[in-house]
């Protein structure tokens, strides 16, 4: 029985709504037709303005627009750099099927394009650089719950779609961390800010105002950029004359908790660890710690803005690992080491994370997943490791049922080839727990686990070093 001749465009629609992409051939063979009344359905009014073509050869496929929740279906992404200044970098199309990425500047397309990207642009699953801003965190549930009810989305960002992203991200996406914004609306939004900045907060109102923050995070979630992490913070911009410097601060329960107490010796913990990496060119600033309102508060530079304007792209270990694959991996170092054989991140970049890796662990952070650890994203590879982050003792962390827990310290030996990395942070880890042992605002309960571990180390240094 012949072919027919003609296709109906709804049957070609139907087709790629299903299936997603298909080369004309694959319609053909699938519709009973031949290729030939493909390609006539394919320039017919009823289809070309919903249509994709994918590649410019006979190999290309089609795939179908398709409008996200009635906000559209292309959305351009731009990126402010150092200076604050804005540009176009890139437009993303919500395909049935996945996604496309068209590049403002194709002649000069991310260096790291290619590893991820399919013909003509396509993507199958979110950008791994968009789905890194879904909300995260302490701060990123506090976003769901401010934000559900108008923008019609869960409350809890972690059973979000990639839809539910994108819906958050053109609606509210104007200070998320990295220097991306993607749609209109949001950019708006921070080309108002840089001509009406909001006030920052002075220095000197810092022990007054802490607490308020903090109480106010803690009873509304309040919204603002997602950091990613469990630890209770808030974000705000000092003002100390006339540098203006974005900073985000942890803070705990009230001290005289037994919960509170342990979270403020960690807090200081993290201050000591944080302050020996950046001596070691592993940290972007010394953190500072402050005592308010029955608090403590750790405060940090962030690391991706700059100044009162300007951002740098970051983003994490297991957003890139997720996208550009390689082995399994389930620690810091292989994954680092995968990324590193597929040209992605420097040799400097696969040390620091081995050396950082090696000094969590001897200083008992049981927290080393995959989003504590990220990277500067730019537009040329290799990518260079960002500044190390929520470092801290996580071993002793209060857990449900126990405010103060007194776990077995017994970080493993190395291996043979780990031995010059690990001299060099066990050296580090010695010196962290002399000073959080000899620290005034630890506990002294917390200060005997910091000499107990610290000559734990001491004597793994002995017999191993």
């Amino acid at each position: 029985m012949p072919r027919p001749r003609q296709v109906e465009p709804s049957a070609i629609a139907l087709r790629l709504q299903v299936a997603g992409p298909q080369p004309a051939q694959l319609l053909a063979t699938a519709l009973r037709v031949d290729r030939s009344s493909i390609s006539r359905a394919l320039a017919l009014p009823a289809l070309a303005p919903q249509l994709v073509r994918l590649g410019t050869t006979r190999g290309a496929t089609y795939a179908l627009r398709r409008s996200v929740r009635g906000v559209g279906d292309t959305f351009p992404i731009r990126r402010i750099d150092a200076e604050g200044r804005v540009r176009d970098w890139a437009q993303l199309v919500a395909l049935h099927g996945g996604w496309r990425l068209d590049w403002a500047d194709p002649q000069n397309a991310p260096a790291w394009a290619e590893h991820i990207l399919g013909l003509g642009g396509f993507v199958d699953g979110f950008p791994f650089f968009l789905g890194e801003a879904r909300p995260q965190g302490y701060l990123g549930r506090g976003v769901g719950r401010a934000l559900s009810p108008a923008l019609n989305l869960p409350p809890d960002p972690r059973g979000w779609s990639d839809d539910d992203t994108l819906i958050y991200l053109q609606a509210e996406g104007d200070d998320l961390p990295g220097d991306l914004v993607l749609g209109d609306v949001p950019l708006r939004r921070v080309q108002d800010r840089f001509l009406n900045p909001p006030s920052p907060l002075p220095e000197a109102e810092r022990a007054e105002r802490y607490p308020v923050l903090a109480a106010a995070s803690v009873s509304s979630g309040t919204p603002g950029s997602s950091v990613e992490g469990e630890q209770p913070k808030f974000l705000v911009t000092l003002a100390a004359g006339d540098a203006i410097t974005p900073v985000l601060v942890k803070f705990t329960d009230v001290i005289s908790t037994p919960t509170g107490r342990r979270w403020a010796d960690l807090l200081a913990a993290e201050a000591h660890a944080i302050t020996l990496l950046h001596a070691h060119g592993e940290a972007h600033a010394t953190p500072r710690l402050l005592d308010a309102g029955d608090r403590r508060f750790l405060e940090t530079r962030r690391y991706d803005r700059v100044g009162p304007r300007g951002r740098c792209g970051v983003v994490s270990l297991r957003a890139l690992h997720e996208a550009f694959g390689g082995a399994d991996a389930n620690t810091w170092p292989v994954a680092a080491a995968n990324l590193h054989a597929l040209g992605l991140i420097e040799a400097t970049a696969l040390r620091s994370v081995r050396l950082r890796h090696a000094f969590g662990t001897l200083i008992g952070n049981t927290d080393m997943h995959f989003g504590n650890l990220a990277f500067f994203l730019g537009d040329t590879l290799p990518f260079r490791a960002a500044p190390a982050y929520d470092m801290l003792p996580m071993l002793w962390a209060p857990t449900p049922g126990q405010a103060t827990p007194t776990p077995t310290f017994a970080p493993a030996p190395p291996l043979p080839d780990e031995l010059p990395i690990w001299n060099e942070a066990a050296a580090w880890a010695e010196e962290f727990w002399v000073r959080v042992a000899g620290d005034p605002l630890v506990s002294a309960e917390f200060a005997a686990i910091a000499r107990a571990a610290g000559a734990q180390v001491a004597r793994m240094r002995e017999i191993f070093g």
